[in-house]
């Protein structure tokens, strides 16, 4: 274990900068955590329509199938509820430091939670636009380049995630660059494990 210098907070103001990115992305891991519970038993089956209605540009379909509203109505509503319930939990056990995160906030939790959720799903539909022109199918890879591919695939949303943390939370830049680190390991993680 490494002696901390005397006087030399560094390795504390890390761990905060850590721990409160760790806190801040946790609705949204919440949220993405129930979608896959969602898709695992095809629950709400009827949202599950194309976000493009199916529509097509240049004879490819524009975000294609994966794409749904099933997706951006779970998403947004499971991370809203994720974040409404940290709040409260927050505020009901009195967690100091969490209750500083929570202050931080330029909205609401629920809403923010809603925004979370939502720029997560907007977030990977650039990324699918440009997958549907290179005539990659939905949920499939490319041949050549596919670990760019993936990593892509994954860090797309998390992308997007940051923007909130950023404009709602105001997170410095050492937040934002860790909830990019575990968020997307997260993500990993979450898709093998679902794979």
């Amino acid at each position: 274990m490494i002696e901390p210098i005397p006087g030399d907070n560094r390795l504390s103001r890390a761990g905060r900068t850590v721990g409160r990115a760790a806190w801040l992305i946790l609705p949204v891991v919440l949220g993405g955590l129930g979608h896959v519970a969602v898709l695992k038993t095809d629950f709400l089956r009827t949202l599950a329509v194309p976000l493009d209605g199916g529509a097509h540009w240049r004879g490819r379909p524009v975000f294609g199938a994966n794409k749904t509203w099933r997706g951006m109505v779970v998403m947004t509503g499971s991370t809203a509820v994720a974040s409404g319930a940290q709040a409260a939990l927050t505020r009901r056990l009195r967690w100091r430091w969490a209750i500083g995160v929570e202050e931080s906030a330029r909205l609401n939790a629920w809403a923010f939670g809603a925004l979370y959720g939502i720029t997560y799903c907007l977030a990977e539909l650039p990324n699918s636009v440009v997958k549907r022109r290179l005539g990659i199918a939905p949920g499939a890879r490319a041949r050549r380049g596919a670990w760019l591919q993936y990593v892509v695939d994954q860090a797309d949303s998390v992308v997007g995630c940051l923007i909130p943390l950023r404009l709602i939370h105001g997170s410095s830049g050492g937040e934002l660059v860790s909830a990019f680190v575990l968020g997307l390991a997260i993500h990993i993680a979450i898709d093998m494990a679902r794979a």
